[in-house]
């Protein structure tokens, strides 16, 4: 089957001026800095530390398993 290449639309070159967006919802800010306001850097915090927390408990349960599991294949070569 004979594909027609697909034409891409030129775009203008628009000077736009150096900036950033806020990591949180995305608004417009300096480029020196994260967050729009306080009340994004908090929100960002929390969720940095619910990240933290649900990475350790992850750890935790991969621990505990691996544990497990070796408890597991020693019993079974003592019997």
């Amino acid at each position: 089957m004979n594909q027609k290449p697909k034409k891409r639309k030129e775009v203008e070159a628009i000077d736009v001026p150096d900036h950033r967006h806020c990591e949180i919802c995305g608004r417009v800010v300096p480029p020196n800095e994260k967050y729009c306001s306080p009340k994004c850097e908090e929100k960002a915090v929390k969720e940095r530390k619910s990240m933290e927390r649900f990475r350790k408990i992850w750890i935790a349960i991969l621990v505990a398993f691996t544990i497990f599991m070796v408890i597991q294949i020693l019993l079974r070569l003592q019997a």
